[in-house]
């Protein structure tokens, strides 16, 4: 489902293509540390994590866990939980 009509999204794809390549950079980096905020909000309200090591190896599983072999997942989890 769409809920933009076409000729707005042609004048957004316009906008942002005026813009420079590192005010473009710092949106992309800004919008996905605010998805990165939403996810880590979203999984505390689900479960609770202990502590933060607990939370990051949660963001990376939903993040890039299907991205990775399950020895490989293992291993970033395990390097994960050794970080304070």
């Amino acid at each position: 489902m769409r809920d933009t009509t076409p000729d707005i999204e042609r004048r957004l794809a316009a906008m942002i293509a005026e813009r420079s390549p590192g005010e473009r950079l710092r949106m992309a980096s800004d919008m996905s540390a605010s998805g990165r905020a939403l996810l880590r909000a979203g999984l505390l309200r689900q479960t609770p994590a202990p502590n933060e090591a607990a939370l990051r190896a949660q963001v990376f599983l939903k993040l890039y866990g299907e991205d990775f072999t399950g020895a490989e997942v293992n291993r970033i989890i395990s390097s994960i939980s050794l970080q304070t």
